[in-house]
């Protein structure tokens, strides 16, 4: 029998792609695969703040009395649903360490009732609100998928945080980490061993297209003909989508036929993508995660106009893997993993916006290298999954 893996990822939606979730269908060779599954409270938004502060409150509130219930899908993974606290249902009544504190007690019951009843035999964990299982028979490894904002955190908080990843570290099997600046600052900070294993992309997929069906979508699009410029993924207050209308706004004076193509969720950003239709500015709104692979692909130049933060700085974005995948340039901020890795495909450029204008010219003009296709092999999905296998299997 194959050993019994159950996957707790740092949220759970359907709607985006999830890096735990990815690995986990991509472990099934190894491991009878399951994965906790529940309505995540912060993914959702709303048109107003009280509509999404209702819409969560109601479904964290949903999420901590379900029932628990199994489902399988074509992908080959069990997903578990069972009785999740989240902290935003608590903020207000007990302040935000104590909700965390009380989730993650909760939530580690509601695991260890999961791991008895499907005699799992090994956890990979990547929510904070998660104590670690108590069966000492079982196998526990962590996955730090990005760090906190440090920066407007209290001493207090942040030598809590750090103590915390501390013990989880003492007791589990192994460490998981997304980048290498954040196994750095983990080993520097708490001492504490971690393997990176970065985020990836379904090259397969993603390079699958042929080049009707992405003439077709730029034409359904209003983009034929047009040099578009694509920034593609969840698009948060931190993603700099204001600057990015900007930047386009002066590039149309240098490439008149250029358009701007936004895809996925920008709640935080509605009111100006919706005043910059006019303008050449096509937002798409949320889209299937079976269906993205066909914007990457209908795309000239992929953007990434995070500010540099803590966070972002420690983070690995995987839509620079997606874009390089799809044999595109990519023009971002000099973030410090793409600093580091120095790819060739990959325009680096501080937030101002001649700088940027410039290099959304100079990407323009460039020729892709075949060589370069390699860039993203080790990111395939099915390489970081048997990676993160091989450890876990390691420990039996």
């Amino acid at each position: 029998m194959k050993p019994r893996l159950l996957v707790v990822p740092h949220i759970y939606a359907d709607d985006i792609c999830v890096r735990e979730i990815e690995i986990a269908r991509r472990l099934t060779e190894s491991f009878d695969v399951y994965c906790l599954k529940w309505t995540d409270a912060l993914h959702l938004d709303g048109r107003s703040a009280f509509r999404r502060r209702w819409r969560q409150f109601r479904t964290a509130l949903g999420s901590a009395v379900t029932s628990r219930r199994l489902s399988r899908r074509a992908d080959g993974v069990a997903y578990v649903e069972a009785p999740v606290l989240q902290p935003i249902l608590l903020h207000r009544a007990v302040g935000s360490e104590q909700a965390h504190a009380l989730s993650r007690a909760f939530n580690g019951r509601a695991l260890d009732g999961v791991i008895a009843a499907h005699e799992i035999t090994h956890v990979l964990l990547a929510s904070d609100t998660f104590r670690l299982p108590r069966c000492a028979d079982v196998k526990t490894f962590f996955d730090v998928v990005d760090w906190f904002p440090e920066e407007i955190k209290s001493r207090e908080y942040s030598d809590a945080v750090r103590a915390r990843l501390k013990d989880v570290a003492r007791q589990a099997q192994g460490f998981f980490a997304v980048s290498e600046p954040l196994c750095e600052k983990l080993k520097t900070e708490c001492g504490i061993d971690a393997l990176p294993v970065p985020n990836g992309a379904d090259l397969n997929v993603l390079r699958s297209f042929d080049s009707e069906k992405i003439g077709a979508l730029r034409q359904r699009l209003g983009m034929a003909g047009k040099y578009v410029i694509g920034y593609i993924g969840n698009h948060g207050p931190y993603t700099g989508v204001d600057f990015v209308v900007e930047v386009f706004q002066a590039v149309r004076r240098r490439i008149p036929h250029a358009a701007l193509l936004i895809v996925g969720p920008a709640d935080h950003w509605r009111s100006l993508l919706e005043g910059a239709r006019s303008e050449g500015v096509v937002w798409t709104g949320p889209v299937a995660p079976a269906e993205v692979a066909a914007y990457f692909n209908a795309i000239d130049l992929g953007i990434l106009a995070q500010e540099k933060t803590l966070g972002t700085e420690l983070a690995f974005q995987i839509k620079i893997v997606e874009y390089s995948a799809c044999r595109k340039f990519v023009v971002s901020t000099p973030l410090r993993t793409w600093q580091r890795l120095q790819w060739p495909n990959i325009f680096l450029a501080d937030l101002e916006v001649e700088a940027w204008v410039d290099a959304v010219c100079r990407a323009r003009e460039s020729q892709w290298s075949p060589a370069w296709d390699a860039l993203t092999e080790p990111y395939d999905w099915n390489e970081l999954a048997r990676k993160m296998a091989a450890v876990m299997l390691r420990s039996n």
